[in-house]
């Protein structure tokens, strides 16, 4: 079904015996606003039909701009003996809040076994009130926009949502022959890591509980017991061994044993013994080749769509933040390793061209701070930005050159490189002691020293935390008017997390923005020279686009999306420029 009209005048298609050709001219029509809630499903059933919109208004996205941050109050409305919370963003929850409305589900669910049976008129209705109900919202919408000042990030994120729907229809090219060979050599691997852990523990404490002693008929051979890929098994032997750290557990709040990876790198220097220090080190492989067996193993192919054998990740197009995030699968998250990166390679006749920002976050936070200390390196036309702030947080290293403080001080641009990332998301000391695994006193004193190196980012950071509590927002980005609301902290630990919050949510949020806006300036351009049939957008990490060619418009490609990346950074990057490099390839090897 397919339902399209103005709150006077609905009409109902049935797709199943009708062509939607004669509609395309209007459904495509810039000038036309198309309404919906959660319009990107309807997009990329459109898509199958050949038809591109251009123009969009989804009451879902406008929602989560409204209330981004923010709880709703429980409503608490009983519906078939249950209490119904309608506390979320779907159009159940928007009806209630909106316009009191209830929706029966009864309905909706009739056309999952429809099949040939013509539509009855209750469901002719329905599909005639799904055109209406979005527009009413849409209606009661605009004065929250113009009231929060929010119109220009609504702007953005409906442009963006046309560039999820392709790229999501598009779908990723995968190789799934290379991707089952990288698993092979990892589950090999695997193995013999396992018995590198069993070895240890039968050689050094042969008498431990950890070793079973029963022999049987066909071994005489003492057998490990641990199950290494259980975490409370492995808690119980450094425990034993007297290496296990504390973490407070996200599940109790209590401080508890812990083999999480982070944190047991975080206290390795804590450890004297040389021989516990490599249990460690192993135990870490184990758990990096665990997640290539099981995350990133043949469990995967369950993604790989059966019709176009690619992979269509589902993109939330608004976190916190602004960024986005990916999901069935997580394309964000895939190892940045060549045996990974392989299987996402492209058919014959085809390219790939991957562009990425060169130290997003950095010049952006230069930017917004004016430190002209930070601003210097750029203007320097710098390249080491880990060994450019070792030396201004260390005087020894002040009067030598960034590739000797590289080559002959790691230790120090190491410090230096977590501080920058630790005070960049709103650490303290003793997030870098934690990161690095150094005393308290030492990451308090790395910290000093950073802030002293670059004054005017001290006096940017605490504006913006004083601005954020006034308000009762964080101003994310000041282009857009993205905002993220809060409710008044009602003590220190809730006010801290506030202001940690007011440090990292607005790079985060312009990163976001810049890296929404170039993807739509490059969509535009594809269509602008009428090139959807060699040219598609297929991913969007972080700060990089990934996009699939046919090899002939390559170069042209690069050129453009390079040219688009740039443009969309000067919008927002007005003293320190933001570029981005393109490079063509045969797999994503970014």
């Amino acid at each position: 079904m397919l339902q399209i009209g103005t709150l006077d005048r609905q009409y109902i298609i049935d797709v199943r015996c009708t062509n939607l050709n004669p509609l395309k001219p209007i459904l495509e029509d810039p000038n036309t606003v198309l309404v919906g809630h959660n319009i990107k499903f309807e997009y990329k059933h459109l898509l199958n039909h050949n038809i591109k919109i251009n123009n969009v208004y989804d009451t879902m996205i406008v929602e989560q701009i409204l209330h981004n941050g923010l709880q709703f109050p429980k409503l608490g409305k009983r519906v078939n003996d249950v209490i119904k919370n309608y506390d979320g963003y779907s159009l159940e929850d928007l009806l209630y809040r909106y316009l009191q409305k209830q929706v029966v589900k009864t309905t909706r669910l009739e056309f999952v076994d429809i099949q040939s049976k013509p539509f009855t008129e209750t469901q002719i209705k329905y599909g005639a009130e799904d055109i209406i109900f979005p527009l009413k919202i849409k209606e009661l919408q605009s004065s929250g926009i113009v009231q929060k000042d929010v119109g220009n990030c609504v702007s953005l994120e409906m442009l963006f949502l046309l560039v999820v729907g392709d790229l999501e229809y598009k779908g990723m090219y995968f190789n799934q022959h290379l991707w089952a060979e990288a698993y092979d050599k990892n589950k090999l691997k695997f193995t013999s890591l396992q018995s590198e852990l069993d070895n240890f523990v039968l050689f050094n404490y042969p008498n431990s509980v950890f070793v079973d002693k029963q022999l049987n008929l066909f071994s005489d051979e003492l057998k490990c017991r641990i199950q290494w890929t259980s975490s409370k098994q492995v808690v119980g032997l450094f425990q034993y061994l007297d290496i296990c750290p504390m973490e407070v557990s996200k599940s109790t709040g209590k401080l508890s044993p812990t083999v999480n990876a982070s944190v047991l790198r975080a206290n390795l220097n804590d450890i004297e013994d040389t021989s516990k220090k490599d249990l460690i080190g192993i135990y870490l492989q184990l758990k990096e080749a665990e997640q290539s067996i099981t995350t990133f193993g043949i469990a995967f192919f369950k993604y790989v769509n059966p019709i176009t054998n690619r992979l269509h990740s589902n993109y939330k197009q608004i976190l916190n933040t602004g960024r986005i995030s990916s999901s069935s699968p997580n394309l964000q998250n895939i190892p940045s390793k060549p045996e990974f990166r392989k299987a996402f390679d492209c058919a014959d006749g085809y390219n790939i061209v991957n562009a990425d920002y060169s130290g997003q976050e950095q010049i952006i936070l230069a930017n917004k701070s004016e430190d002209k200390d930070l601003q210097s390196f750029y203007d320097r036309g710098l390249s080491d930005m880990h060994s450019f702030i070792a030396s201004k947080i260390y005087p020894e290293l002040s009067e030598l050159s960034l590739d000797e403080i590289k080559t002959s001080h790691k230790e120090k641009r190491q410090i230096a490189k977590a501080a920058g990332f630790a005070i960049n998301y709103g650490g303290t000391g003793f997030t870098i002691s934690k990161n690095l695994g150094i005393p308290v006193e030492q990451g308090d004193e790395v910290y000093t020293a950073y802030f002293k190196a670059f004054p005017n980012l001290k006096k940017y950071f605490n504006k913006v935390q004083k601005e954020s509590l006034r308000r009762g927002y964080i101003l994310i980005d000041p282009i857009t008017g993205r905002k993220n609301w809060f409710t008044r902290p009602k003590n220190n630990k809730e006010r801290g997390k506030i202001q940690r919050a007011a440090l990292n949510f607005p790079i985060q949020g312009e990163a976001g923005g810049i890296t929404k806006y170039a993807p739509i300036l490059f969509r535009k351009w594809i269509m602008d020279n009428k090139l959807e049939d060699v040219i598609f957008i297929t991913n969007i990490v972080h700060d990089e686009i990934n996009v699939e060619v046919r090899s002939d418009y390559a170069q042209l490609a690069a050129d453009n999306l390079e040219l688009c990346m740039s443009k969309a950074a000067d919008k927002w990057c007005k003293t320190i420029k933001l570029t981005a490099d393109a490079v063509i390839t045969k797999y994503w090897n970014h």
